[in-house]
């Protein structure tokens, strides 16, 4: 029994005198980035005015309609986004002041006026220049931004098919 307390004894001694295995370890940072581009993008949907009767409801009323443009900017981007004059400007029109007009597009073409808004009741007119664009600040999605239009009534326009083509423009 003393061989075998002297044998355990030895043992334990020897292991725990033995020294222990070391691993050894190294660190680096990893650094990790990304760049977000600033971008918008920019769509629209028709303004349909419908029927405008020179002779009748619209003699002394004018007529209103109302279209979209859609913006998708970067998050906390500032952006401004301006209506070009259209395709049928009349003389002395302006990027501020734009003189829009719609035509039958015939080969003697005839005109009827119109005007697009910023605001409901149709005060802040929508233009071409820094003076007369549209001021937004992008979230990362989608925004629509309403376009107030007014044909004035009295206009003593041919019957038939009146359009324009306006041009929308996101600047960022």
């Amino acid at each position: 029994m003393i061989r075998r307390f002297v044998l355990a004894s030895a043992i334990l001694i020897a292991a725990g005198s033995a020294a222990p295995a070391m691993a050894s370890t190294a660190t680096s940072n990893l650094t990790v980035q990304a760049n977000v581009i600033a971008g918008c993008t920019i769509s629209t949907n028709p303004m349909s005015f419908g029927n405008y009767d020179p002779i009748g409801s619209h003699l002394f009323t004018d007529l209103e309609a109302s279209g979209t443009v859609t913006t998708t900017c970067s998050n906390g981007l500032s952006a401004s986004i301006t209506l070009g004059q259209g395709g049928n400007a009349d003389g002395g029109s302006t990027n501020d002041n734009p003189l829009r007009r719609l035509s039958n597009n015939a080969s003697t073409p005839a005109f009827l006026d119109y005007r697009l808004y910023q605001n409901p009741g149709r005060s802040v007119v929508w233009g071409n220049s820094t003076n007369s664009d549209a001021e937004i600040q992008g979230t990362g999605s989608a925004q629509d931004i309403t376009i107030y239009g007014t044909i004035p009534g009295g206009q003593t326009a041919s019957a038939g098919s009146y359009s324009d083509t306006v041009v929308a423009t996101v600047t960022f």
